[in-house]
């Protein structure tokens, strides 16, 4: 697989991630969010845009923190 395939599968496992959180009560979704954060986070060191990409996610799922 080359490497813009593999940061486009990363992308859309975390948006799955994202859609499964949704699912969950409130008050079960802040641990898995933090979780999603950090990766999120580390995604801004992986290139290919990804950590962008994960920050417009979290944004569109209602998780962004701004």
């Amino acid at each position: 697989m080359d490497d813009e395939g593999y940061f486009n599968a990363l992308v859309c496992m975390f948006e799955q991630a994202l859609k499964a959180i949704t699912a969950l009560e409130p008050d079960l979704q802040k641990d898995f969010v933090d979780r999603l954060e950090r990766v999120r986070s580390e995604g801004h060191n992986w290139g290919w845009g990804v950590g962008d990409d994960m920050d417009d996610l979290m944004a569109e799922y209602g998780f962004s923190e701004e």
